[in-house]
């Protein structure tokens, strides 16, 4: 039985076979080979236990942006005698209007084909993919299929480093950009201010965005209908993305998206 894992800067994720999703989160430095070592062991050890339960066999069909993860798992894997497949840019069937073509993130490909493929294409529509992880991306599919190009933008975690690294006064806040709850707009102290401020600000960012790249995509196909727009990744149900308008959101829509490729992908 093929278990989807999908390993980003965020988390180390698998589906299990009865639906159920583990997730494991991220070394803070996504260059840390002996944590991403110990995470690959104990995802390996948490199927291996999944798959004895069901009495299959277990293989792996993986998606990394990290690599220091990718060859943790991979060598955990190869130690637990499991077989592991790695989706690459040539494994999903898009075309790539990009320059170079291969450089784009494995998480935006291949929640962009899904997007079009679920949401655009069968109606005849494009697809504006949205994942929301340690990076916020926006990945903009035409109505014939074209892979387009998108925006990359700092999560309100990596905004919330970024402000106390570069500000002496500013301290490190806690952000639960995961959380469904969002507090007010208006803090009473520094640390509210700041929690405000980001998760609005991202909010903001991204809500501009996506009606700016409809708007292009728009001007370079007149006529096109509106694009649908599928928010992925962590915080697709979070309460400070609640507002966005979308056709779809799922925090797992990659792994859906692995399941639901070809086949075949290379090993």
């Amino acid at each position: 039985m093929r278990y989807a894992v999908d390993l980003g800067n965020s988390a180390a994720k698998a589906a299990l076979l009865d639906g159920a999703v583990v997730r494991l989160p991220a070394p803070a430095d996504p260059r840390d080979a002996v944590a991403w070592a110990r995470i690959a062991a104990e995802l390996i050890e948490t199927i291996r236990a999944d798959a004895k339960r069901a009495a299959e066999t277990a293989t792996l069909r993986i998606a990394s942006v990290v690599p220091a993860g990718a060859e943790a798992l991979r060598t955990a894997a190869a130690n637990a005698a499991i077989a592991a497949e790695f989706v690459t840019v040539g494994d999903v069937p898009l075309e790539l209007a990009l320059t170079p073509p291969v450089q784009i993130g494995i998480d935006r490909l291949l929640a962009a084909w899904l997007a079009y493929t679920e949401y655009g294409a069968p109606s005849q529509r494009g697809a504006i993919a949205v994942t929301l992880g340690t990076a916020l991306t926006i990945t903009c599919v035409d109505r014939s299929g074209r892979l387009l190009g998108g925006a990359i933008a700092p999560s309100p975690v990596l905004a919330s480093r970024a402000l106390a690294n570069g500000a002496a006064a500013l301290p490190l806040v806690a952000i639960y950009d995961e959380s469904p709850d969002l507090a007010g707009p208006i803090g009473a102290n520094t640390t509210e201010a700041l929690g405000a401020g980001i998760l609005r600000g991202a909010r903001g960012a991204l809500t501009a965005l996506i009606a700016e790249s409809a708007g292009e995509m728009t001007r370079r196909d007149p006529g096109a209908p509106t694009p649908a727009v599928v928010l992925s990744g962590g915080a697709a149900l979070a309460g400070w993305c609640a507002t966005i308008t979308a056709d779809h959101r799922n925090a797992e829509y990659v792994l859906r998206a692995i399941n639901s490729l070809p086949a075949t992908v290379r090993a």
